[in-house]
């Protein structure tokens, strides 16, 4: 079990008698001072480690122990423990060098002692602690001084400290063990802090039994002249090739660890530091190599760190891995490469560093490296959220009129942020149309958000960024704290002119409706295709829903309907149920000018800042702010070379609709009124009205091919007759405001506010995403085409011919039960309602008012020179004039379109410019004067046309809510008929569920007939079985016994003959010896 560290608060835990587990304290950060009875251990932290294991417990145990506190335990430090019951100054301490030490710290436990003490020496090659050294006065008085603890090494506190590249690499080396902790570039605060800044100008301290390093440098005695010493400094332009030599000065003794780094990385040698500290650095290369460098601070001379000793030979073969050679190090060294081209992948940065220095880092360590320095190029990404603050401050200084708000939870970390330039309001205002497209992006950081932006389009049909906020999460809450930030810094009162472009985003069509009741919402075509798409698939349905919705009148819209209609009636139903005015160009409003049925402003626009959203948050802004700020500069020079009084996209627009009208022939009816016929269709143009019926000239402003037929009829200009919000005059409007630039960050004013956190890391599964996720039909096969998928598609059955499983999965195909095929396949189809059902949140804006403030010296009658006054003159003569903050102006194309006529363009064909209008004052004359004189008889025939029209309107509501009622009536009777028609299926599958259920039943019943039969069968075979085999055993034993007294009958007759053969030999051995005797 690992030891388990207590933290503050947490109890002392308590343990049985015989457990194997105790606590263990460590006592770390301190130094041994005195030897024998005065030996003790100073500026020591206590640390607890509860729950230790006797088991399991070893010298490796300590290391996890040590490298938990921070430290490195290879070579640096040594650990001694505390035997129970005695003291540090009793001999009570014991070095901890390997298992065998370990395992006495375990008998102890077992022994009863549950609480053991461990003390860290961070000076291990310090043995003795306390030196008498001689003190000599420059005047010749000696004194004797006991100085204790002066041997303390100065730099363990920044040893502690973490490097984020030393415990990933792959590639480490454990011989080197302190390139990582050296002290960096910044870190002068902890140099400050334990430097020795009192050095020795009139004492000379030379301790006793010591040699000191410094006497070869020591100057020779001298009364009568003062010695000179000449010692050649390191500078910055050697660090690129360092090479030491006796007698070389270093600024510091981090300048002296970079060198000696660089010379590292260079000879790829790993190099270590056994001495290492503020005033002196002892660096060696592996064992056996003579390499080695001394320096320490000359206090008498140079008072800098000097090179003492330094051989300068390597007898080492150069390393493919070197410790030195750190990601940070990496990342520094390479840091311009990455800024020229932040798009480098790892593999091109690994070729690089291989080419340079002949190593290969391993993928993580170029990650690393890649990531400093993006640290050092963009700054760190949890602090740039503090400087939101002074960020917001500088751009009111350098941008007055500009609105930066930042809204913080209540721990306060960021949760909001809206941002709009003055230059961009300013400029939306005075030169775009009052149209407005809404949509939201996601940022690509490790701390995610949303980026809700809206973007105007200017006179040339291009985007103009407006605003844009960076929001927690896209809902109603924040698109309602969006909208209500816009609404508010535009000036917006009155919505009715005001026309939304936006998707069907979460929660932005309730906010839409809320914020802004009087304007115009459309939606997007194309996601709106989409979504019509997941139920209706073909290109023939597609290029139909583009039709109707790009149908310029309601008879052509109807019409287009109808065709759907014959194609899908499913499809046609579905598209019944949108709002109209939403997607048709025959029901949106002519007001604004504007007839795009797409949201690619914003598109294009999160497309513009697709790399600024992989910045931090701070950096994204400021690049956002350049992009922008770069864009109005190219716009001011692209108007410079417009020719003309319309921009270039709406000239283009305007050849394009001459070339259309070719087709077109032109029957002019007086007064401006022409009928033009379109292949068999007449059309009616109204030159005074800027009208014709079929309504494009009237939405977009550019006059259509029909109205152009007839432009050419009476040889007038078709550019007199563009809207004047296309024109060049607009467009310069729009752009003549410039963004002001930002000092450095260093030179902001700081803000005293509540430090902001950086928001909640929300770790999501797998690996992020960076590239948008595309839809099927965009995707491209292998050859280039469009790779068409089955995504979405409903698979019907072969066998039944219901929807939403194939002939494997077909109930009725495994019951064998006859298919009943529908003769139609009838697809529901409903649509897509993307509107959030989040509660709305009560919005909380907090803006940091903070205005620049000016501190003018009260004057006062003083005497100047004149040339004083003259350069003063001059000099003011010649500065910029600033930007003065004025009120936010309304909309100059409502102004013009709303409180003013538009006025009567004369005719070319006429002799003087003003005949149409005497024409047109003498007809209204003669026709006031024939209404004068039947106004009597005039009056009954208008009652009677009145009467008629309003009969005619009651019956055109009476069939018009007719026509609601039947088709209120064919719903519900479609809605009976699918709850029929279901109820029905459903019946249909219980009774299916019931038979399959039943014949389950009865299967399982004859599979547990036939596993009896079957077990009785087996039970009758194993008795058969027992008695044919206790049949053979008896067989067997007749057998034996056959056999045995068949044995037994051969051996009586071997005994037989056996006897039989002793009585013949006897009676032949009787004959001869009775022969003998004879």
């Amino acid at each position: 079990m690992a030891p388990v560290r207590r933290l503050q608060g947490d109890p002392v835990p308590l343990y049985e008698e015989g457990s194997e587990s105790f606590t263990l304290e460590v006592i770390h950060g301190g130094f041994f001072v005195g030897s024998g009875c005065n030996r003790a251990y100073l500026d020591g932290t206590k640390v607890f480690y509860d729950d230790c294991d006797c088991d399991s417990w070893s010298a490796l145990w300590l290391e996890d122990v040590i490298e938990d506190l921070g430290y490195e335990a290879a070579g640096r430090i040594d650990v001694y423990w505390l035997l129970p019951g005695m003291q540090i100054n009793e001999d009570g301490l014991r070095l901890i060098e390997s298992d065998r030490d370990a395992l006495s710290m375990v008998s102890k436990v077992k022994e009863g002692h549950k609480y053991l003490m461990m003390y860290l020496d961070h000076e291990p090659a310090r043995k003795e602690n306390v030196c008498d050294d001689k003190v000599v006065d420059v005047q010749g008085t000696e004194r004797n001084i006991a100085v204790q603890g002066a041997l303390r090494r100065s730099n363990r506190e920044v040893a502690h400290e973490e490097d984020g590249d030393s415990g990933t690499d792959s590639d480490y080396v454990p011989d080197i063990i302190d390139s990582d902790n050296d002290i960096e570039d910044g870190d002068d605060d902890i140099y400050q802090k334990y430097a020795d800044h009192e050095p020795m100008h009139d004492k000379l301290v030379i301790p006793e039994g010591e040699n000191s390093e410094d006497d070869f440098f020591e100057p020779a005695d001298s009364d009568e002249e003062t010695v000179m010493f000449n010692f050649k400094s390191f500078v910055a332009e050697d660090m690129n090739d360092p090479k030491f030599h006796n007698g070389q000065i270093f600024q510091s003794v981090d300048q002296l660890r970079k060198a000696i780094r660089e010379h590292s990385c260079k000879h790829r040698n790993n190099i270590k530091f056994p001495k290492n500290d503020k005033i002196r650095l002892l660096a060696k290369c592996e064992e056996g190599c003579p390499w080695e460098l001394y320096a320490s601070k000359d206090t008498s001379r140079s008072k800098s760190i000097m090179v003492k000793r330094h051989t300068s030979k390597h007898t080492c073969e150069s390393k493919w891995q070197v410790r030195a050679f750190s990601a940070r190090y990496i990342g520094n060294h390479y840091v311009e490469e990455i800024r020229a081209n932040e798009k480098m992948t790892l593999k091109g940065l690994g070729q690089l560093v291989q080419k340079d220095w002949k190593m290969t880092p391993k993928r993580g360590k170029l990650g690393r490296a890649r990531k400093f320095a993006f640290e050092i190029i963009y700054g760190d990404e949890v602090a740039q959220y503090n400087q939101l603050w002074d960020f917001g401050q500088e751009l009111r200084r350098s941008n007055p009129g500009s609105t930066f708000f930042l809204l913080l939870d209540d721990a306060g970390h960021f949760k909001r942020c809206y941002l709009s330039f003055d230059a961009c309001k300013r400029g939306f205002l005075a030169g775009c149309r009052p149209i407005i497209f809404l949509d939201g992006c996601h940022l690509k950081t490790k701390f995610g958000g949303i980026l809700l932006t809206a973007i105007g389009m200017d006179p040339n049909d291009c985007i103009f960024p407006v605003a844009f906020a960076i929001v927690e999460v896209e809902n109603t809450s924040s698109w309602k704290w969006f909208l209500t930030a816009l609404k508010q810094d535009l000036g917006i009162v009155n919505t009715a002119p005001w026309t939304i472009m936006s998707d069907k985003q979460k929660g932005l069509i309730k906010a839409v409706t809320e914020l802004f009741p009087e304007a115009g919402h459309r939606f997007c075509v194309r996601h709106l295709w989409q979504n019509f798409n997941k139920n209706f698939k073909g290109e023939v349905l597609k290029n139909q829903l583009w039709k109707c919705a790009r149908s310029s009148t309601v008879a052509k819209w109807q019409e287009n309907m109808d065709a759907m209609l014959v194609l899908s009636k499913t499809a046609h139903d579905w598209l019944e149920e949108l709002p109209p005015a939403t997607w048709v160009k025959a029901f949106q409003s002519e007001f604004p000018k504007c007839d795009v049925l797409l949201n690619n402003n914003c598109e294009v626009f999160n497309k513009y800042i697709l790399e600024a959203r992989e910045l931090p948050i701070l950096a994204m802004i400021l690049k956002i702010k350049c992009q922008i700020t770069t864009r109005i500069y190219n716009k001011q020079l692209e108007a410079e070379s417009m020719t003309g009084t319309i921009c270039s996209k709406i000239r283009k627009k305007l050849e394009k609709h001459v070339e259309w009208s070719n087709i077109c022939e032109a029957k002019p009816s007086g007064n401006g009124i022409f009928e033009i016929m379109e292949r068999g269709t007449p059309y009616i143009v109204d030159i005074q009205k800027q009208s014709c019926s079929c309504r494009r000239w009237d939405l977009s402003g550019i006059p259509c091919w029909h109205a152009l037929s007839a432009l050419r009829h009476d040889k007038i200009s078709p550019e007199s007759y563009v809207h004047d919000c296309y024109s060049i005059e607009r467009y310069c409007k729009a752009y003549e405001h410039i963004i002001w630039p930002c000092r450095d960050v260093r030179e902001w004013d700081k803000v005293d506010a509540m430090a902001i956190k950086a928001p909640k890391i929300v770790k999501k599964v797998g690996r992020p995403q960076k590239n948008r996720r595309q839809q099927p039909e965009e995707k491209e096969g292998k050859n280039g085409y469009k790779k068409m998928s089955k995504h979405g598609t409903t698979i019907h059955c072969s066998y039944c011919g219901h929807p939403g499983h194939n002939k494997s999965g077909c109930i009725d195909y495994k019951l064998g039960l006859v298919p009943q095929k529908n003769s139609q396949k009838k697809v529901r189809a409903e649509p897509d309602v993307s509107d959030s059902d989040l509660e709305d949140v009560a919005l909380v804006t907090t803006e940091h008012h903070l205005h620049t403030m000016a501190f003018v010296q009260q004057g006062r009658e003083t005497y100047e020179p004149e040339v004083l006054t003259a350069l003063i003159d001059e000099k003011a003569s010649s500065q910029r004039e600033q930007a003065q903050f004025t009120p936010l102006p309304d909309s100059a194309f409502i102004q013009q379109n709303v409180l003013s006529q538009m006025p009567v363009q004369p005719s070319t064909i006429t002799k003087e410019g003003n005949l149409l209008r005497k024409r047109q004052v003498l007809a209204a004359a003669k026709l006031k004067a024939a209404a004068e004189r039947r106004e009597v008889a005039d009056q009954d025939k208008f009652d009677a046309v009145m009467a008629k029209l309003e009969q005619e309107e009651l019956q055109r509501a009476d069939a018009i809510e007719k026509k609601k009622s039947e088709a209120l009536a064919r719903k519900i009777a479609n809605e009976e008929k699918k709850k029929a028609k279901r109820e029905a299926k459903q019946l249909a599958a219980e009774e299916k569920k019931l038979a399959l259920a039943e014949k389950k039943k009865k299967a399982q019943e004859e599979k547990v007939a036939l596993a009896e039969k079957k077990k009785l069968s087996q039970e009758a075979r194993k008795k058969e079985a027992e008695a044919a085999k206790v049949a053979l055993a008896e067989k067997k034993r007749v057998a034996q016994e056959g056999r045995k007294r068949e044995a037994e009958k051969m051996q009586l007759q071997e005994e037989a003959r056996h006897k039989a053969w002793e009585e013949h030999l006897q009676k032949v051995e009787k004959e001869k010896t009775t022969i003998y005797e004879r």
